[in-house]
C-alpha cells in the first residue's frame, strides 16, 4: 500500500479517499471506461481502459516523517485487479506491505503512531480494496464525462499494518477534453472512517485534479494533485503532487511509472513506484 490513498483520494484514490483506476481512455473520443489518475493505492488497476479484464502488479515506496521524530518508510507490492463490463468497472487491490517507522497506516494514509514512538518494522498483507465505478454520461459538447462510484478496505490487514476497521468511501469524477489529446479530470469524495479503540478518527473530503496528455494511441503523459482532510483531530490534511506515465507495451502488456512528492509535513516527502499489467 502507498503511503496515501490521495494518490487512487498523485495514491489516488484518491489516493484516499482512495483515492481511486489509473489512466484515462485510449481515446478521448471514447469514454467508455475513463479513468484518472488512481486516488487509492498508487496507480492500480485500469491502466488501459479499453481492455475487458486487466491483472497487475509492480511496487510501490514512499518516505516522510508526519510530523514525527523519525521518517516512516513503506514498501508495497499489490496484486491489482480490474473487471470492465460496458460503463461499470470493478476493481480490487490487496497489497503485501512492508513498514519502518513510527507511522501508522490509517484511512490509506500514514500518520503519527498513536500508540508508539519507537521505529519498528512490521510485514504482511495489507487491507482489500474493494471500488466499483459507473460512467452516467459521455462528454458531449461542452459537457464533460461523469463518473460516481464507491468502495470499501476490508480489514484483512494484522492491527500493527492496519486499524482492524472497516473504512467507506463515495466520489464523482467529471473529465473534459479541452484539446485533441488533452483533457482535464478532477474528483470529489468522502470516506467514513472506522475508528478502532485506541484513538478516533475523522471522516473526511477528499479531491483531486490533474491534467493527462495523450501523444499518441500507446501513451499518456500527466499530472495530477490530490488532498485528504485530517483523519484526526490535531493533524493536518495530507496532499500530494504526482506525475505519471502509462506506456502501452504490445496487446497484451502496459506500463505505468509514477512519482509523488508532499505539499506539507503531514505528506509524505516523496516516493514513486510503477505497474505492469497484462491485459485483455
Amino acid at each position: 500500500m502507498t503511503t496515501i490513498r490521495l494518490m487512487n483520494a498523485a495514491l489516488a484514490t484518491v489516493l484516499a479517499g482512495t483515492v481511486s483506476g489509473t489512466a484515462l481512455a485510449d481515446s478521448v473520443s471514447d469514454q467508455s471506461s475513463v479513468q484518472a489518475p488512481s486516488t487509492d493505492l498508487g496507480h492500480s488497476g485500469g491502466l488501459f481502459s479499453n481492455s475487458t479484464f486487466e491483472i497487475g502488479t509492480g511496487a510501490d515506496y514512499s518516505v516522510g516523517d508526519y510530523g514525527a521524530a523519525a521518517d516512516t518508510t513503506v514498501w508495497s507490492i499489490p496484486l491489482d485487479l480490474k473487471l470492465q463490463a460496458n460503463r461499470l468497472r470493478l476493481q480490487a487491490t490487496l497489497p503485501y506491505v512492508s513498514i519502518n517507522g513510527p507511522g501508522q497506516i490509517v484511512g490509506g494514509v500514514i500518520i503519527p503512531s498513536a500508540t508508539s514512538t519507537s521505529t519498528t518494522s512490521r510485514n504482511g498483507i495489507g487491507d482489500l480494496n474493494l471500488s466499483a465505478a459507473y460512467l452516467l454520461t459521455h462528454e458531449k459538447g461542452i459537457l464533460p464525462s461523469i463518473e460516481v462510484g464507491g468502495g470499501v478496505k476490508l480489514p484483512t490487514a494484522s492491527s500493527a499494518i492496519g486499524t482492524g476497521e472497516t473504512d467507506f468511501s463515495a466520489n464523482a469524477s467529471l473529465y473534459k477534453t479541452i484539446a485533441p489529446g488533452v483533457m482535464l479530470f478532477g474528483s470529489a469524495g468522502y470516506s467514513w472512517l472506522g475508528s478502532p479503540v485506541a484513538y478516533r478518527l475523522e471522516n473526511g473530503i477528499t479531491a483531486s485534479g490533474g491534467v493527462n496528455y495523450r501523444p499518441n494511441g500507446d501513451q499518456n503523459f500527466g499530472v495530477s494533485v490530490a488532498y485528504r482532510e485530517p483523519v484526526a483531530i490535531g493533524l493536518q490534511g495530507q496532499a500530494v503532487v504526482s506525475p505519471y506515465m502509462t506506456w502501452r507495451l504490445n496487446r497484451r502488456f502496459g506500463l505505468t511509472l509514477y512519482g509523488m512528492a508532499g505539499l506539507n509535513n503531514a505528506s509524505p516527502r516523496v516516493g514513486a513506484g510503477f505497474r505492469l499489467s497484462l491485459f485483455r
